[in-house]
């Protein structure tokens, strides 16, 4: 994702229920993750190519935010999907 001259930030990500098949090969160490600076949450659920009808929760260091939220180094992201079996 890094591109020459953009400006990299580190968050912490954990996506949760079926949403977690999404991260295999994009996650790093610790649940990190490598994003350009001034993504939103909505860009962060295309970079892992999760599906726009998954209907997700986001959870910004423990608050509800909205898709358009942009996050910020060192935010920790919690991705839940509104359906979740049982």
């Amino acid at each position: 994702m890094e591109i020459e001259g953009d400006v990299i930030v580190k968050i912490k990500t954990k996506l949760h229920t079926i949403l977690k098949k999404y991260i295999r090969e994009k996650i790093m160490e610790n649940d990190i993750v490598e994003i350009k600076e001034n993504t939103t949450l909505q860009d962060l659920t295309r970079y892992f190519n999760i599906p726009e009808n998954k209907g997700i929760i986001f959870l910004v260091n423990n608050s509800p935010q909205d898709k358009e939220y942009t996050l910020q180094e060192g935010d920790e992201v919690k991705l839940f999907s509104l359906i979740c079996g049982g």
